[in-house]
């Protein structure tokens, strides 16, 4: 077996790749374990990834898109490629997508970047936790990413502004999202570039940059923008490896270990594992609690945890078809546009989206239903709901379960949607279940076991050195896009493990000198 790491980031999205970049620049010695793959794009080319797998793009979308399936009514997992890009859980009374990348879900995200709605958003969780204490982090990640909101001189095709049904549809009062987006210097004329790190993107051409990637490299993903830069500083990827399992290791590890991760190469179908002396989870919501489940309940190898696998919320997650039928191609544009509501809407909690059908000339479909498809978009909304969900997971089966009756939020969503299908004349078809692609909690902050999993340096309580970095942390539902909320949190837990590392360098340091 190989000397253990310093460190172990199991995970690549906003949790882990964030949390990495921040141990490496700090001079750790840090690991990075990732199920999927990299992407075939246009930055990554550029800085020389071997075997990318390509984005779910034209005719890949049907070899290359789902990665996954799996269902509250079974515990088998139908893996259908290892190189898939989503992940698909039908759950009871909820759906989950769930994305699988070297960068995690900045493949598929939006590219919008948001504070939570409440501006307190942080506070009374924990005694040593503050939103005045956060807020740099915040500030931090939005320059690493280099966001920004659009202007009215960027010219963005199909903003609301512009498809606003004479005036039905209304932005006022509804702040300017920050977008992790390269945007032309010339409107209408994307040009290449070469960033300080040497790798190249293609400024936005509003055309297929959704949630289905970026291959322009126009959307900021974590890949080329976060892992790359720490890859130079000494950060180790292995893609394409998935954690299976979570160990204690006994006090004897000569190297200092305390946890052991057992792992499936999908590229050579072998097992492996190392040891490190900290893990940190970052394999989204449903892997990471999945993963201490397994540890707590089936191995017996991690302890306590009472609260696991509660207060699971989908920030308001909803998904709908917009039979807009307008006359202009809507696929033009940014993947999200907005936020709005309709003219005369109360304020509510509640944010309304729509969103572009994008990268259709690529597609393997026949003409008229690509006219139709330019034609018409999808409504996304999501607010802060209640986190009413359970996640549990029993003989393999992982069980997610979440009942939207008893969050408002979604009666607020339902009347702004019938608002508009009214004011617009339009027609608006959802599923009955919720979608999401932002699922949080069920490893959550708290001030004690009695109220929390994990405390405030994102430690769990009842195992030191193992700690969790990605949306499963979340105390509540932000409400907003929480892809920079868990990167702030990620900051926060790296810093935290920095400092902690550090008190211990200089204690053994002075017990040397002592001897």
């Amino acid at each position: 077996m190989t000397d253990p790491v310093e460190i172990l980031v199991i995970g690549s999205g906003f949790g882990g790749a964030i949390a990495a970049k921040r141990l490496v620049d700090a001079g750790c010695n840090v690991v990075m374990l990732e199920r999927g793959p990299w992407r075939d794009t246009v930055p990554n080319r550029s800085i020389g990834v071997v075997d990318p797998a390509p984005l779910p793009q034209g005719g890949k979308a049907f070899t290359h898109g789902l990665r996954s399936i799996r269902s509250h009514l079974s515990k088998r997992q139908v893996l259908l490629n290892r190189k898939g890009f989503v992940e698909a859980y039908h759950g009871d009374g909820i759906n989950v997508v769930c994305s699988s990348n070297v960068g995690g879900g900045s493949h598929i995200y939006a590219g919008m970047l948001a504070k939570p709605a409440s501006p307190t958003y942080w506070d009374g969780h924990h005694p040593s936790i503050s939103q005045a204490r956060m807020d740099d982090y915040y500030t931090q990640v939005i320059q690493l990413l280099g966001a920004r909101a659009a202007a009215p001189s960027d010219q963005v095709p199909n903003r609301i502004s512009l498809t606003n049904y004479e005036g039905q549809l209304s932005t006022e009062g509804l702040a300017n999202p920050l977008l992790g987006f390269l945007l032309p210097d010339q409107p209408g004329v994307p040009a290449k570039v070469t960033d300080a790190n040497g790798v190249d993107r293609w400024e936005c051409d509003y055309k297929s940059n959704s949630v289905l990637g970026s291959f322009s490299g126009a959307k900021t993903t974590l890949d080329f923008a976060v892992i790359w830069p720490a890859m130079q500083k000494g950060l180790k990827v292995q893609d394409l490896c998935e954690a299976t399992a979570i160990y204690k290791v006994g006090a004897a590890d000569k190297g200092g270990a305390r946890y052991e991760v057992k792992y499936l190469d999908h590229r050579s179908r072998t097992s492996h594992s190392l040891r490190a002396k900290h893990v940190i989870l970052a394999a989204g919501c449903l892997n990471t609690v999945s993963l201490l489940f397994k540890g707590r309940d089936e191995t017996k190898a991690l302890t306590g945890m009472p609260r696991l696998g509660m207060n699971f919320g989908t920030n308001g997650g909803y998904f709908a078809l917009w039979r807009e039928n307008a006359a202009m191609d809507l696929s033009r544009g940014l993947p999200l546009s907005g936020p709005f509501r309709s003219k005369d809407s109360p304020s509510t909690s509640a944010q309304v989206l729509r969103a572009a059908i994008q990268g259709i000339d690529d597609m393997p479909l026949p003409q008229w239903l690509k006219r139709w498809l330019r034609k018409n978009t999808f409504i996304v909304a999501l607010g802060k709901d209640h986190n009413n969900g359970s996640l549990r997971v029993k003989d393999g089966k992982l069980t997610v379960r979440y009942d939207k009756a008893l969050s408002p939020v979604y009666q607020e969503i339902d009347y702004e949607v019938s608002t508009i299908e009214r004011t617009t004349g339009t027609r608006i078809h959802a599923p009955r279940a919720p979608i999401t692609v932002q699922p949080l909690g069920g490893a959550c902050l708290g001030a004690s076991v009695e109220d929390g999993v994990i405390g405030a340096n994102g430690e769990i309580f009842d195992n030191p050195g193992l700690y969790v970095a990605d949306a499963a942390a979340l105390p509540t539902s932000p409400g907003r896009p929480p892809s920079l909320t868990i990167a702030a949190w990620a900051t926060h837990v790296a810093d935290h493990l920095v400092a902690a590392i550090q008190r211990d360098d200089t204690a053994q340091v002075v017990a040397g000198e002592q001897r």
